[in-house]
């Protein structure tokens, strides 16, 4: 069996990354523009009091919320592991990238 080569890690850390992107503009917009009309066609009225105390942390960068009240949250559930685990596989794909060059250049020089 054939090891992947530096190439093909560095692809599949693109690919990676692509899918971190997707994940992560989905959770930022899955309140829409107007938060009060997003809450409001899913059937949840915005509990301002709630959202105003929470502000702080609904504007973070990680974890990604977007709340109508305590119990319903806009972003997909699915989002904030998809950021965990496409993060890390995208740095582990660009390690294992540099290490599949190393070893590539370490066996050649051996041959030479």
């Amino acid at each position: 069996m054939r090891r992947l080569g530096p190439v093909a890690w560095l692809a599949l850390a693109i690919a990676s990354t692509a899918l971190l992107g997707v994940s992560w503009f989905t959770g930022v917009f899955s309140s829409g523009l107007d938060i009060v009309e997003t809450c409001a066609s899913v059937g949840r009225p915005l509990d301002r009091a709630y959202h105003d105390e929470h502000l702080e942390e609904q504007q973070g960068r990680f974890p990604l919320t977007s709340k109508c009240d305590a119990d319903y949250d806009l972003v997909p559930v699915w989002v904030n592991p998809a950021i965990v685990v496409l993060s890390s596989l995208s740095v582990a794909c660009v390690g294992a990238a540099v290490w599949s060059a190393a070893s590539r250049l370490r066996m050649r020089r051996e041959k030479s």
